[in-house]
């Protein structure tokens, strides 16, 4: 068996147990990458792997790093440490709360897997959701996500209304989507 994690098909709420372990480590990685070569480490990482927290379970620290190394994901200590984090975790019942105690892992990660894997309406302000809505006159939208609570919450409120008005019948995943694809040029 061979788990594939396809950048544009990103959202879908009924993975199998080995599709949402797989996805969790895609979230861990793409952060600060782009997400094609997210996914070709992803992929070539568990290429023969049928159970991905199993096989990450049974290797040690020094041979998770040298997996990562030979996948080429980048940021190998914060990877692994997310990655050694999450390994007894469930991501079915997880809380947002769970997966930002999570070593290497932050607001937009765990936002991001939620919107996409169980539909759960986070908005995930990466640098197309900012570029959005510096496009739609939010002038104070930085070009990297905020650090700050007050100003993830108030820019995410602004995300909602104004692209709940362009596309109104849209879930917020599918805006997410639809946004990146814009911006990203996917």
């Amino acid at each position: 068996m061979s788990i594939t994690i396809e950048p544009t098909k990103i959202t879908h709420y009924y993975r199998t147990d080995a599709e949402l372990q797989a996805f969790w480590i895609f979230c861990i990685v793409v952060a600060g990458k782009s997400s094609k070569t997210a996914a070709a480490a992803v992929n070539k990482m568990f290429k023969y792997v049928d159970k991905p927290f199993v096989f990450l379970r049974a290797l040690t620290n020094k041979e998770r790093l040298s997996l990562l190394k030979s996948c080429r994901t980048g940021q190998y200590n914060r990877i692994n440490n997310a990655i050694t984090d999450s390994l007894h975790i469930n991501l079915r019942s997880c809380s947002l709360v769970d997966l930002e105690r999570i070593r290497g892992v932050g607001r937009k990660t765990a936002r991001f897997f939620l919107l996409h894997s169980r539909g759960e309406e986070h908005v995930v302000l990466d640098v197309h959701i900012l570029s959005y809505l510096r496009d739609n006159g939010i002038k104070d939208a930085p070009k990297q996500t905020p650090q700050s609570d007050s100003k993830y919450s108030k820019l995410s409120k602004d995300f909602e209304r104004i692209s709940s008005k362009e596309f109104p019948n849209m879930s917020l995943a599918n805006r997410d989507l639809t946004i990146w694809r814009r911006y990203s040029g996917n």
